[in-house]
């Protein structure tokens, strides 16, 4: 199982929206995590309220900095469906003030969510907007691969570059970075890759409000938005990234270059 982290450059293309599509659409155990230091969306969007917010990150992450079991993480997250235990939420912060509550503990949150990934779930970290001070990026630093979600425009593009830089940097080859375009823009997926240091494009995503609305507004997905143009494109996201965990864990370096390959 992996650690995957997506994130935005920018103004939100819908990275909190399609990692909870993701966690639907996932074959397996599936662990959203909102470490968004700007806040979570999913209680008071997706759920509406509907289910209590006293567990979640701020709280693990302040239980971890004083006693780092990574199982306190399974007391601090709560079903998306309300009685399945597949598709999980460790919700995040109320308050984004709150996070510089949180600058000690991302070493912790990063190992436990590796301890996780082991255990036979795959977590998908919403990171949000990177390039602040805030970015976690230990975070990034410990997964097994990061997705930059971002539309195929000018504006985006010119935004995704410094901070895709700055995370190169950061990561260096460790971690394989990838891009799924969400949205109409006026580049192509290969002309995006070429602009962006040659990272792979690995899914496109098309322009579906209602559906991304069915989602962020607490309507839940059901059988009928399984089936639309937004859902079939995070499956093939999803798809890729699976193609990657495998490479990784059965196939060589070689493979994985493949599959989700593109350096700085």
């Amino acid at each position: 199982m992996a650690l995957y982290t997506l994130m935005s450059p920018s103004e939100s293309p819908g990275v909190t929206t399609t990692a909870l599509a993701l966690t639907y659409t996932w074959n397996g155990r599936a662990l959203l995590a909102e470490c968004d230091p700007k806040g979570g969306d999913v209680l008071a969007g997706f759920l509406r309220g509907r289910m209590a917010a006293d567990a979640g990150l701020l709280n693990w992450a302040l239980s971890i900095a004083h006693d780092p079991d990574p199982a306190r993480l399974w007391n601090n997250v709560i079903s998306l469906d309300g009685s399945a235990r597949e598709w999980l939420l460790l919700p995040g912060l109320r308050d984004p003030r709150e996070a510089a509550q949180l600058e000690g503990a991302w070493a912790h949150v990063a190992g436990a969510f590796e301890v996780a990934s082991s255990a036979g779930v795959d977590v998908m970290a919403d990171i949000g907007r990177i390039g602040g001070p805030e970015t976690p990026m230990g975070l990034v630093a410990a997964s097994d691969m990061a997705i930059m979600l971002l539309h195929p425009s000018l504006r985006q593009v010119t935004a995704a570059k410094p901070r895709l830089d700055a995370l190169g940097r950061h990561v260096g080859s460790d971690v394989p970075v990838a891009l799924c375009l969400v949205g109409q823009g006026e580049y192509p997926a290969r002309a995006v890759s070429e602009a962006l240091f040659g990272l792979p494009v690995i899914a496109e995503i098309p322009h579906d409000p209602r559906s991304a609305e069915l989602l962020s507004d607490g309507r839940g997905p059901g059988r009928a938005a399984r089936r639309t143009p937004l859902m079939n494109g995070v499956a093939a996201l999803a798809t890729a990234m699976r193609a990657h965990a495998e490479a990784m864990s059965g196939r060589g370096d070689q493979d994985v270059a493949a599959v989700a390959g593109g350096s700085w």
